[in-house]
């Protein structure tokens, strides 16, 4: 993405004059739904250039209903159709609240234009938005594209607690060496899923990080003088995850066999799906026109990957 995006618009679904501009303000929209009028900040992000776009915005500021009123806008004024609106969020309860803000503005906009057309494929208004958490819409890329990278799309997600029975009968039985672990097997059974957890998150491979805990060491032990204590510490504790390394490839392995993942795998693999094959994101942008990063600063660097290897490059 040229910049994190949180409100913005695609191509018209039919052609539109350049200098034609939108048929309603945010003011008259408010007014034919009879709502409350937007306040000039929020105006100014509801009818906002159909381009990427940054909004910062506190808690209680009004986020959710300035975005269903951004959705609004862009239907109202024939930008996009329902179908091509892209949601996301973090929580389920932050999804369907949102979807629920979007539905219920949409339907009001329905009652009071009235329907475009007999046929709803010329409808302008005809349609359902997609509204969804991050790892959900990570999920269906695996779903829909992930044989492009060799994941198999029957691939089960497991639970919370079986990947911890999985890892914790892997640490129970493991007989590697674990010197200078001073853990007991159920904290180490948290770490592994842990590391195992932000490898993923970071797309970093376990050979990757024990090559550069190598260099790490190296640099470290090539310097001149004494080793301070927060050096020692950081020195211990990329130590311990090199112990811990065999355990999270062996989970690695233990997943395959079972033809599971677990989110932190999915969350990798679509964006690595996304990053190695752009048709993949020629068909998301194709479906999605516009789309809807919530609470964007919290994103993961996979999720960022994923994110901008689908509507990178100035897509709205």
């Amino acid at each position: 993405m040229s910049q994190p995006t949180l409100f913005g618009a695609g191509p018209a679904p039919t052609p539109r004059l350049a200098d034609s501009g939108p048929r309603y303000t945010p003011v008259e929209l408010a007014k034919l739904l009879r709502l409350p009028a937007p306040t000039r900040e929020q105006a100014a992000i509801i009818a906002a250039p159909v381009e990427p776009l940054l909004v910062v915005a506190g808690a209680g500021s009004g986020k959710t209903e300035t975005m269903a009123a951004r959705v609004v806008w862009l239907v109202a004024n024939s930008y996009v159709r329902p179908e091509q609106i892209l949601g996301l969020t973090f929580t389920r309860k932050a999804a369907g609240e949102l979807a629920h803000r979007v539905r219920t503005r949409l339907d009001q906009l329905i009652r009071r234009l009235g329907r475009q057309g007999r046929d709803p494929l010329d409808d302008p208004l005809a349609g359902e938005p997609t509204v969804s958490t991050y790892h959900s819409y990570a999920g269906r890329i695996v779903t829909e594209h992930g044989l492009r990278a060799g994941y198999e799309p029957s691939t089960r997600l497991l639970t919370e607690a079986s990947r911890w029975q999985l890892v914790d009968l892997l640490v129970r039985n493991y007989d590697g060496d674990m010197s200078e672990v001073d853990r007991m097997p159920s904290t180490i059974t948290d770490a592994v899923l842990a590391l195992a957890g932000e490898l993923d998150e970071h797309l970093v491979a376990p050979d990757d990080l024990a090559a550069w805990t190598g260099r790490f060491f190296a640099e470290v032990q090539s310097r001149p003088g004494r080793v301070y204590a927060d050096v020692r510490k950081a020195l211990t504790l990329q130590q311990t995850r090199l112990r811990l390394l065999p355990l999270v490839r062996a989970y690695a392995r233990r997943k395959e066999d079972f033809e599971a993942m677990d989110f932190a795998d999915q969350l990798a693999r679509a964006a690595r799906v996304a990053r190695d094959h752009p048709g993949v994101g020629v068909i998301e942008r194709d479906r999605f026109r516009a789309v809807l990063l919530d609470e964007y600063q919290d994103t993961s660097h996979a999720q960022v990957v994923l994110l901008n290897a689908l509507f990178g490059g100035g897509h709205p």
